[in-house]
């Protein structure tokens, strides 16, 4: 294949943008504030799950709550009730007022242990609201970090597309002028060569693969000039 030093520099100057373009879509595809937006994202979903879970318990104890305080309330209407029939002077009968004194402290029992059981379910409601608050605090820390992180990850990801936007028209003022043959040479050891298919030759070395050539190798190369390959990688040489 013949070719003049003109395509081979042009060619380079096609390497360096594909190099370039390849670096923006490496730096895109792998944003640490993107990552961390995955991450904040994951935790906030997990403080929502256990928000939905903290809200139910809420509830439930704060039901619990006024069921015994209901309880309470009508029990101590019953006791209102029985010590004025008690107290009144309506019952002289003795069996009757025993009867009342003993429906009459059965039901303090029944309020004491209800107000018992009271008790121990606001001390769960002070705790679920606790643990309710908390994570409603967390949740709205971490919305707030996740809209931070998205407008950064946004501005970053829209510097990176207007990079790659002007390293996508020199690409294409690059590649237009090369022989069809060098370019589709070029672009087969490109997809095998992790992005790069052709490489300086600088001072002997091959910038593609750092192997420093022979001597005798790099006169061959500088003498005959026109399409030459790094006979350690076979990549495009283009002498520098």
């Amino acid at each position: 294949m013949a070719v003049d030093a003109t395509a081979l520099r042009q060619l380079l100057d096609l390497q360096s943008e594909d190099t370039a373009i390849k670096r923006l879509e490496e730096r895109k595809a792998s944003l640490p504030e993107a990552q961390r937006l995955s991450e904040v994202n994951a935790q906030l979903a997990e403080l929502t799950a256990d928000l939905e879970i903290a809200q139910k318990q809420n509830d439930e104890v704060a039901r619990a709550q006024d069921k015994l305080e209901g309880e309470i309330g009508i029990i101590d209407e019953k006791i209102a009730r029985e010590e004025q029939r008690l107290f009144g002077g309506a019952v002289s009968n003795p069996k009757e007022l025993g009867a009342l004194q003993a429906e009459v402290a059965m039901l303090k029992r029944n309020r004491a242990e209800a107000e018992d059981s009271l008790l121990e379910v606001m001390v769960q409601r002070e705790d679920a609201t606790a643990t309710l608050e908390r994570l409603r605090g967390e949740r709205d820390e971490a919305t707030r970090r996740a809209e931070q992180l998205t407008a950064t990850v946004k501005q970053l990801t829209t510097e990176i597309d207007t990079q790659l936007e002007a390293h996508s028209a020199k690409r294409q003022a690059a590649s237009t002028p090369l022989p069809a043959d060098l370019l589709e040479l070029y672009e087969k050891l490109r997809a095998t060569k992790n992005g790069v298919g052709a490489a300086a030759l600088e001072s002997g070395t091959c910038q593609g693969c750092h192997t420093k050539l022979p001597n005798k190798e790099v006169e061959r190369i500088k003498t005959e000039g026109g399409l030459q390959r790094c006979e350690n990688c076979r990549r495009i040489l283009v002498v520098t």
